[in-house]
């Protein structure tokens, strides 16, 4: 059971690399970005072709995602962004005038998921894995989803956390439920080297439609420069998840 799961997660896992990068892909490839095995990569994307979710180019070993691919979530994604059609723009109009890696992150349990991810465009950048999912706790796009829940809510999935951490350190309740609580009041959530070495995530609650989850909008970049663009790029994205608000009635 536990190896039909993991084959799983790399399935879907292959899924997101293909829908971020935007190109064709060899095995080393896919099995360098996602940090699989190669062997076994190699007999996820025959499997893939064979079902008719990739194309396969003998001449340069590169494989491609097919319609059959494209189609897949295709209804979810429509009503989605017919609904919040202003998130696209913002991630957009947010990269262009930062250059910074921007994540539009959703609670999933305990973590984080970055379910659409803008790569920097600038020399130096920090770089975030298609797909990738975080513990709620640490970065600032899950605490300012954390944020937005009742005090009681945020201690039962710290306590989760901390059962789940296992012999690490607990992480001390009142220190985070006060960080909570100037989240709340700033409306932003900043965090510095909490997952990456070096590097520091800005982010804001974004306003949805009734009826969705709550989302978060990021903005991460190595230390040093968002430290010194910190006020800029708050102001920014300030201005810019107002003016989504604006949007909906």
């Amino acid at each position: 059971m536990d190896a039909v799961v993991k084959s799983a997660g790399r399935g879907l896992e292959i899924f997101e690399f293909f829908a971020h990068r935007h190109a064709p892909a060899t095995v080393s490839e896919v099995a360098g970005a996602l940090g699989f095995p190669l062997s076994s990569t190699s007999v996820l994307l025959k499997s893939l072709r064979a079902l008719g979710y990739l194309d396969h180019d003998a001449r340069t070993r590169e494989y491609t995602p097919t319609i059959r691919f494209a189609v897949l979530g295709t209804w979810i994604f429509e009503r989605f962004f017919a609904e919040e059609g202003g998130i696209p723009r913002l991630m957009d109009e947010l990269q262009a005038e930062t250059g910074e890696t921007i994540v539009l992150a959703m609670q999933h349990g305990l973590h984080v998921d970055y379910i659409r991810i803008l790569q920097s465009i600038r020399p130096v950048r920090f770089f975030i894995r298609p797909g990738s999912r975080r513990p709620i706790h640490l970065p600032a796009a899950g605490k300012v989803l954390l944020a937005l829940q009742t005090d009681a809510e945020v201690a039962a999935i710290l306590r989760a956390v901390n059962a789940a951490r296992g012999a690490e350190r607990p992480i001390p309740l009142r220190p985070f439920l006060a960080e909570m609580g100037e989240i709340r009041t700033g409306g932003f959530a900043r965090s510095e080297a909490a997952v990456v070495p070096d590097t520091m995530m800005l982010a804001m609650a974004l306003p949805v439609a009734a009826g969705h989850r709550p989302l978060a909008i990021g903005v991460s970049g190595p230390l040093g420069r968002m430290r010194r663009q910190a006020r800029g790029i708050l102001k920014l994205m300030r201005d810019k998840v107002s003016a989504l608000g604006a949007s909906h009635p």
